[in-house]
């Protein structure tokens, strides 16, 4: 999945470790995290999560699922000052929306799960064209009038004594 990892003051992560009380970097990260929940007008995330990785702690903001995640994430994405990105590589009918962000040296990440129609009203694109046999394929799918099925032709088969 590519990142988008445009990043607020400063630009690297802090290595807590080298802070000294991993208490206290967890607590300042805690708070970080805090005060970009506050700054949600639209949507709360469903978990937050303070990590520790490689001695860096960071931020997971999980929103779930459906446009209205999606949202969340847009906002978040606002709030740090970075572009949110879709996962393009998932060919199926769900797609990821998410940002990568530095906040006040805290890596943060933002995600949620969507289908790719709303990937594409949330990224505002439109879906790519068809394929010739999917358009064939969807084409093979629209209504029939019912005089004009194949069912409407064939006289109905009846057993001797009148049961169908």
């Amino acid at each position: 999945m590519a990142q988008a990892t445009q990043a607020t003051t400063p630009t690297a992560p802090t290595d807590t470790a080298a802070l000294g009380d991993p208490r206290a970097a967890y607590k300042r990260v805690a708070g970080i995290a805090d005060r970009i929940i506050d700054r949600l007008t639209t949507v709360m995330p469903n978990a937050v999560e303070v990590y520790r990785e490689a001695g860096v702690y960071g931020i997971r903001l999980h929103f779930g699922l459906g446009l209205t995640a999606g949202r969340g994430v847009l906002e978040v994405a606002r709030i740090a000052d970075v572009e949110a990105i879709r996962d393009s590589k998932n060919l199926f009918a769900e797609a990821w929306i998410e940002c990568r962000a530095v906040v006040d040296g805290a890596p943060l990440v933002a995600r949620a799960l969507v289908t790719q129609g709303d990937a594409d009203q949330l990224m505002q694109r439109t879906p790519p064209s068809q394929a010739p046999a999917e358009a064939q394929a969807a084409e093979d799918l629209q209504p029939v009038p019912l005089g004009a099925s194949v069912q409407a032709q064939v006289p109905a088969v009846t057993a001797p004594g009148g049961a169908e």
